[in-house]
């Protein structure tokens, strides 16, 4: 299978782990500006920002469901399918987009009356939520025009542009702070910064698109045939019959890894209010450390996604014995690379967190948290490998019901038991947290080692 064979890991998870991180400065930097010019305007941006994420995790559902369809249509080298699922998921991100876009713009006041109940923040995060609403449509674009090149393994070209727009969201937030962009308002001229960058992220993956003519030659076929059908018929649905069974495909396998997503988001606000029993250090000191906790598993979320991506071509060309020797494969690689990060941090983890705090008991458990949080990527990359593998393999419905049922029942109900009753404190929660991994990862190999394609 020669489609197959052009697939390493190393040369998806790098590109996708690069572009994970400079993400993560889209929020780090607008946080830094506002935080120069209002402590006001950080706590209403940091308000508008979660409820935003919520929205991400719509276009990840259509990311998502397109990356295991299309991996696997391009593992038995389909092309007429590949071009139905690429068409599908072109009006899927143009819809999403628009339509998130349109209810966020205006139902804005609502949604701030909903989120903020600080009267005082209430101006502040319309401002900032009014420009930011005018970015999701490029986002919804970006999302899933990433998941396209991802799946054909040019990983690469989209996080060049990610890295590319977030070095500009980085020059136009400080110009902004600087005093040398002043178009609005503080606030709302940070939240152009971003929206300008989205925007340059979309069009500059959409022009990649038109001129990956080897890629997606069929693809752009399909979509100049439907909206000649739509303007011949007038009437014509934008997504035709066929696209519609596509449609249909791809948000059955992307629904249940953004529900398994919403959870964990939901479980770690719960997991925050009980570290909140324990004081304002084990809050302060959780903080720091997870500042660094996101740095070391966006390696084990990027294995786990090109490990998705290659075992989805694996099975689509019918080599179910090479798609597991990949997963397993992915895991002991990704296992040596966390080692040598987890190395790097034994060393250094203590002169980082100075640069946060001088306070000897914040730092001394933001330490011993980051130790064990370094502990417990050793499973969560096995955990987030074998999930996404099943996964490609569209056993969606199994990782997300294990994956509730332990962040709950043993996540979450053991952090509080740990951490209140038999105070154990911050390090009892985190103790929770590998508990539920080890749980996790124990049933996630134990299906994907049985795991048969008739099953």
């Amino acid at each position: 299978m020669e489609e197959s064979r052009s697939y390493s890991l190393w040369s998806l998870a790098i590109p996708i782990a690069f572009e994970a991180f400079f993400q993560m400065l889209f929020g780090f930097t607008d946080t830094y500006v506002l935080s120069r010019y209002s402590d006001l305007a950080v706590a209403a941006a940091g308000y508008v920002n979660q409820f935003l994420s919520i929205i991400l995790l719509i276009f990840r559902v259509a990311a998502s469901g397109t990356s295991i369809l299309l991996a696997q249509s391009i593992g038995a080298q389909n092309k007429k399918r590949q071009a139905s699922i690429c068409t599908a998921a072109f009006w899927l991100s143009i819809w999403l987009g628009v339509l998130s876009f349109l209810l966020v713009f205006f139902f804005r006041n609502p949604v701030i009356r909903l989120l903020i109940l600080n009267q005082a923040l209430h101006e502040p995060g319309k401002d900032y939520l009014e420009i930011m609403s005018l970015g999701l449509f490029f986002q919804s674009v970006f999302a899933v025009f990433t998941s396209l090149f991802r799946s054909y393994g040019k990983a690469v070209c989209t996080s060049a542009i990610a890295v590319f727009a977030n070095l500009f969201n980085v020059i136009g937030d400080l110009l902004v702070v600087s005093g040398y962009l002043h178009i609005f308002g503080t606030i709302k001229d940070v939240a152009l910064v971003t929206v300008i960058a989205n925007l340059l992220s979309a069009l500059l993956t959409f022009i990649l698109f038109i001129h990956s003519e080897n890629l997606f030659a069929d693809t752009k076929k399909s979509i100049l045939n439907t909206n000649k059908a739509m303007i011949s018929a007038g009437k014509t649905t934008l997504f035709g019959s066929p696209n519609k069974t596509t449609c249909r495909e791809i948000l059955t396998l992307g629904i249940p890894a953004a529900g398994e997503s919403c959870s964990y988001k939901c479980s770690q606000m719960v997991v925050t209010m009980i570290i909140g029993l324990l004081g304002t250090e084990a809050l302060t000191a959780k903080i720091y450390a997870m500042n660094f906790s996101y740095l070391l598993v966006l390696l084990p979320n990027a294995i786990a996604t090109a490990a998705g991506i290659m075992v989805g071509v694996h099975l689509g060309a019918g080599e179910l014995n090479k798609a597991k020797t990949t997963a397993f494969s992915c895991i002991r690689k990704g296992t040596a690379a966390i080692a040598i990060l987890d190395v790097f941090f034994l060393f250094t983890a203590r002169q980082w967190l100075k640069l946060f705090t001088h306070d000897p008991l914040i730092l001394s458990l933001a330490y011993v948290v980051l130790m064990m949080d370094m502990v417990t990527m050793f499973v969560k990359n096995g955990n987030l490998t074998l999930g996404n593998s099943l996964r490609a393999a569209g056993d969606v419905r199994y990782p997300v019901v294990i994956s509730i049922f332990s962040m709950w029942g043993i996540g979450t109900a053991l952090a509080w038991f740990f951490a209140i009753p038999l105070n154990f404190g911050l390090p009892g929660i985190f103790a929770a947290f590998f508990l539920d991994e080890v749980v996790r990862v124990f049933l996630l190999w134990r299906r994907w080692k049985s795991y048969h394609p008739f099953h």
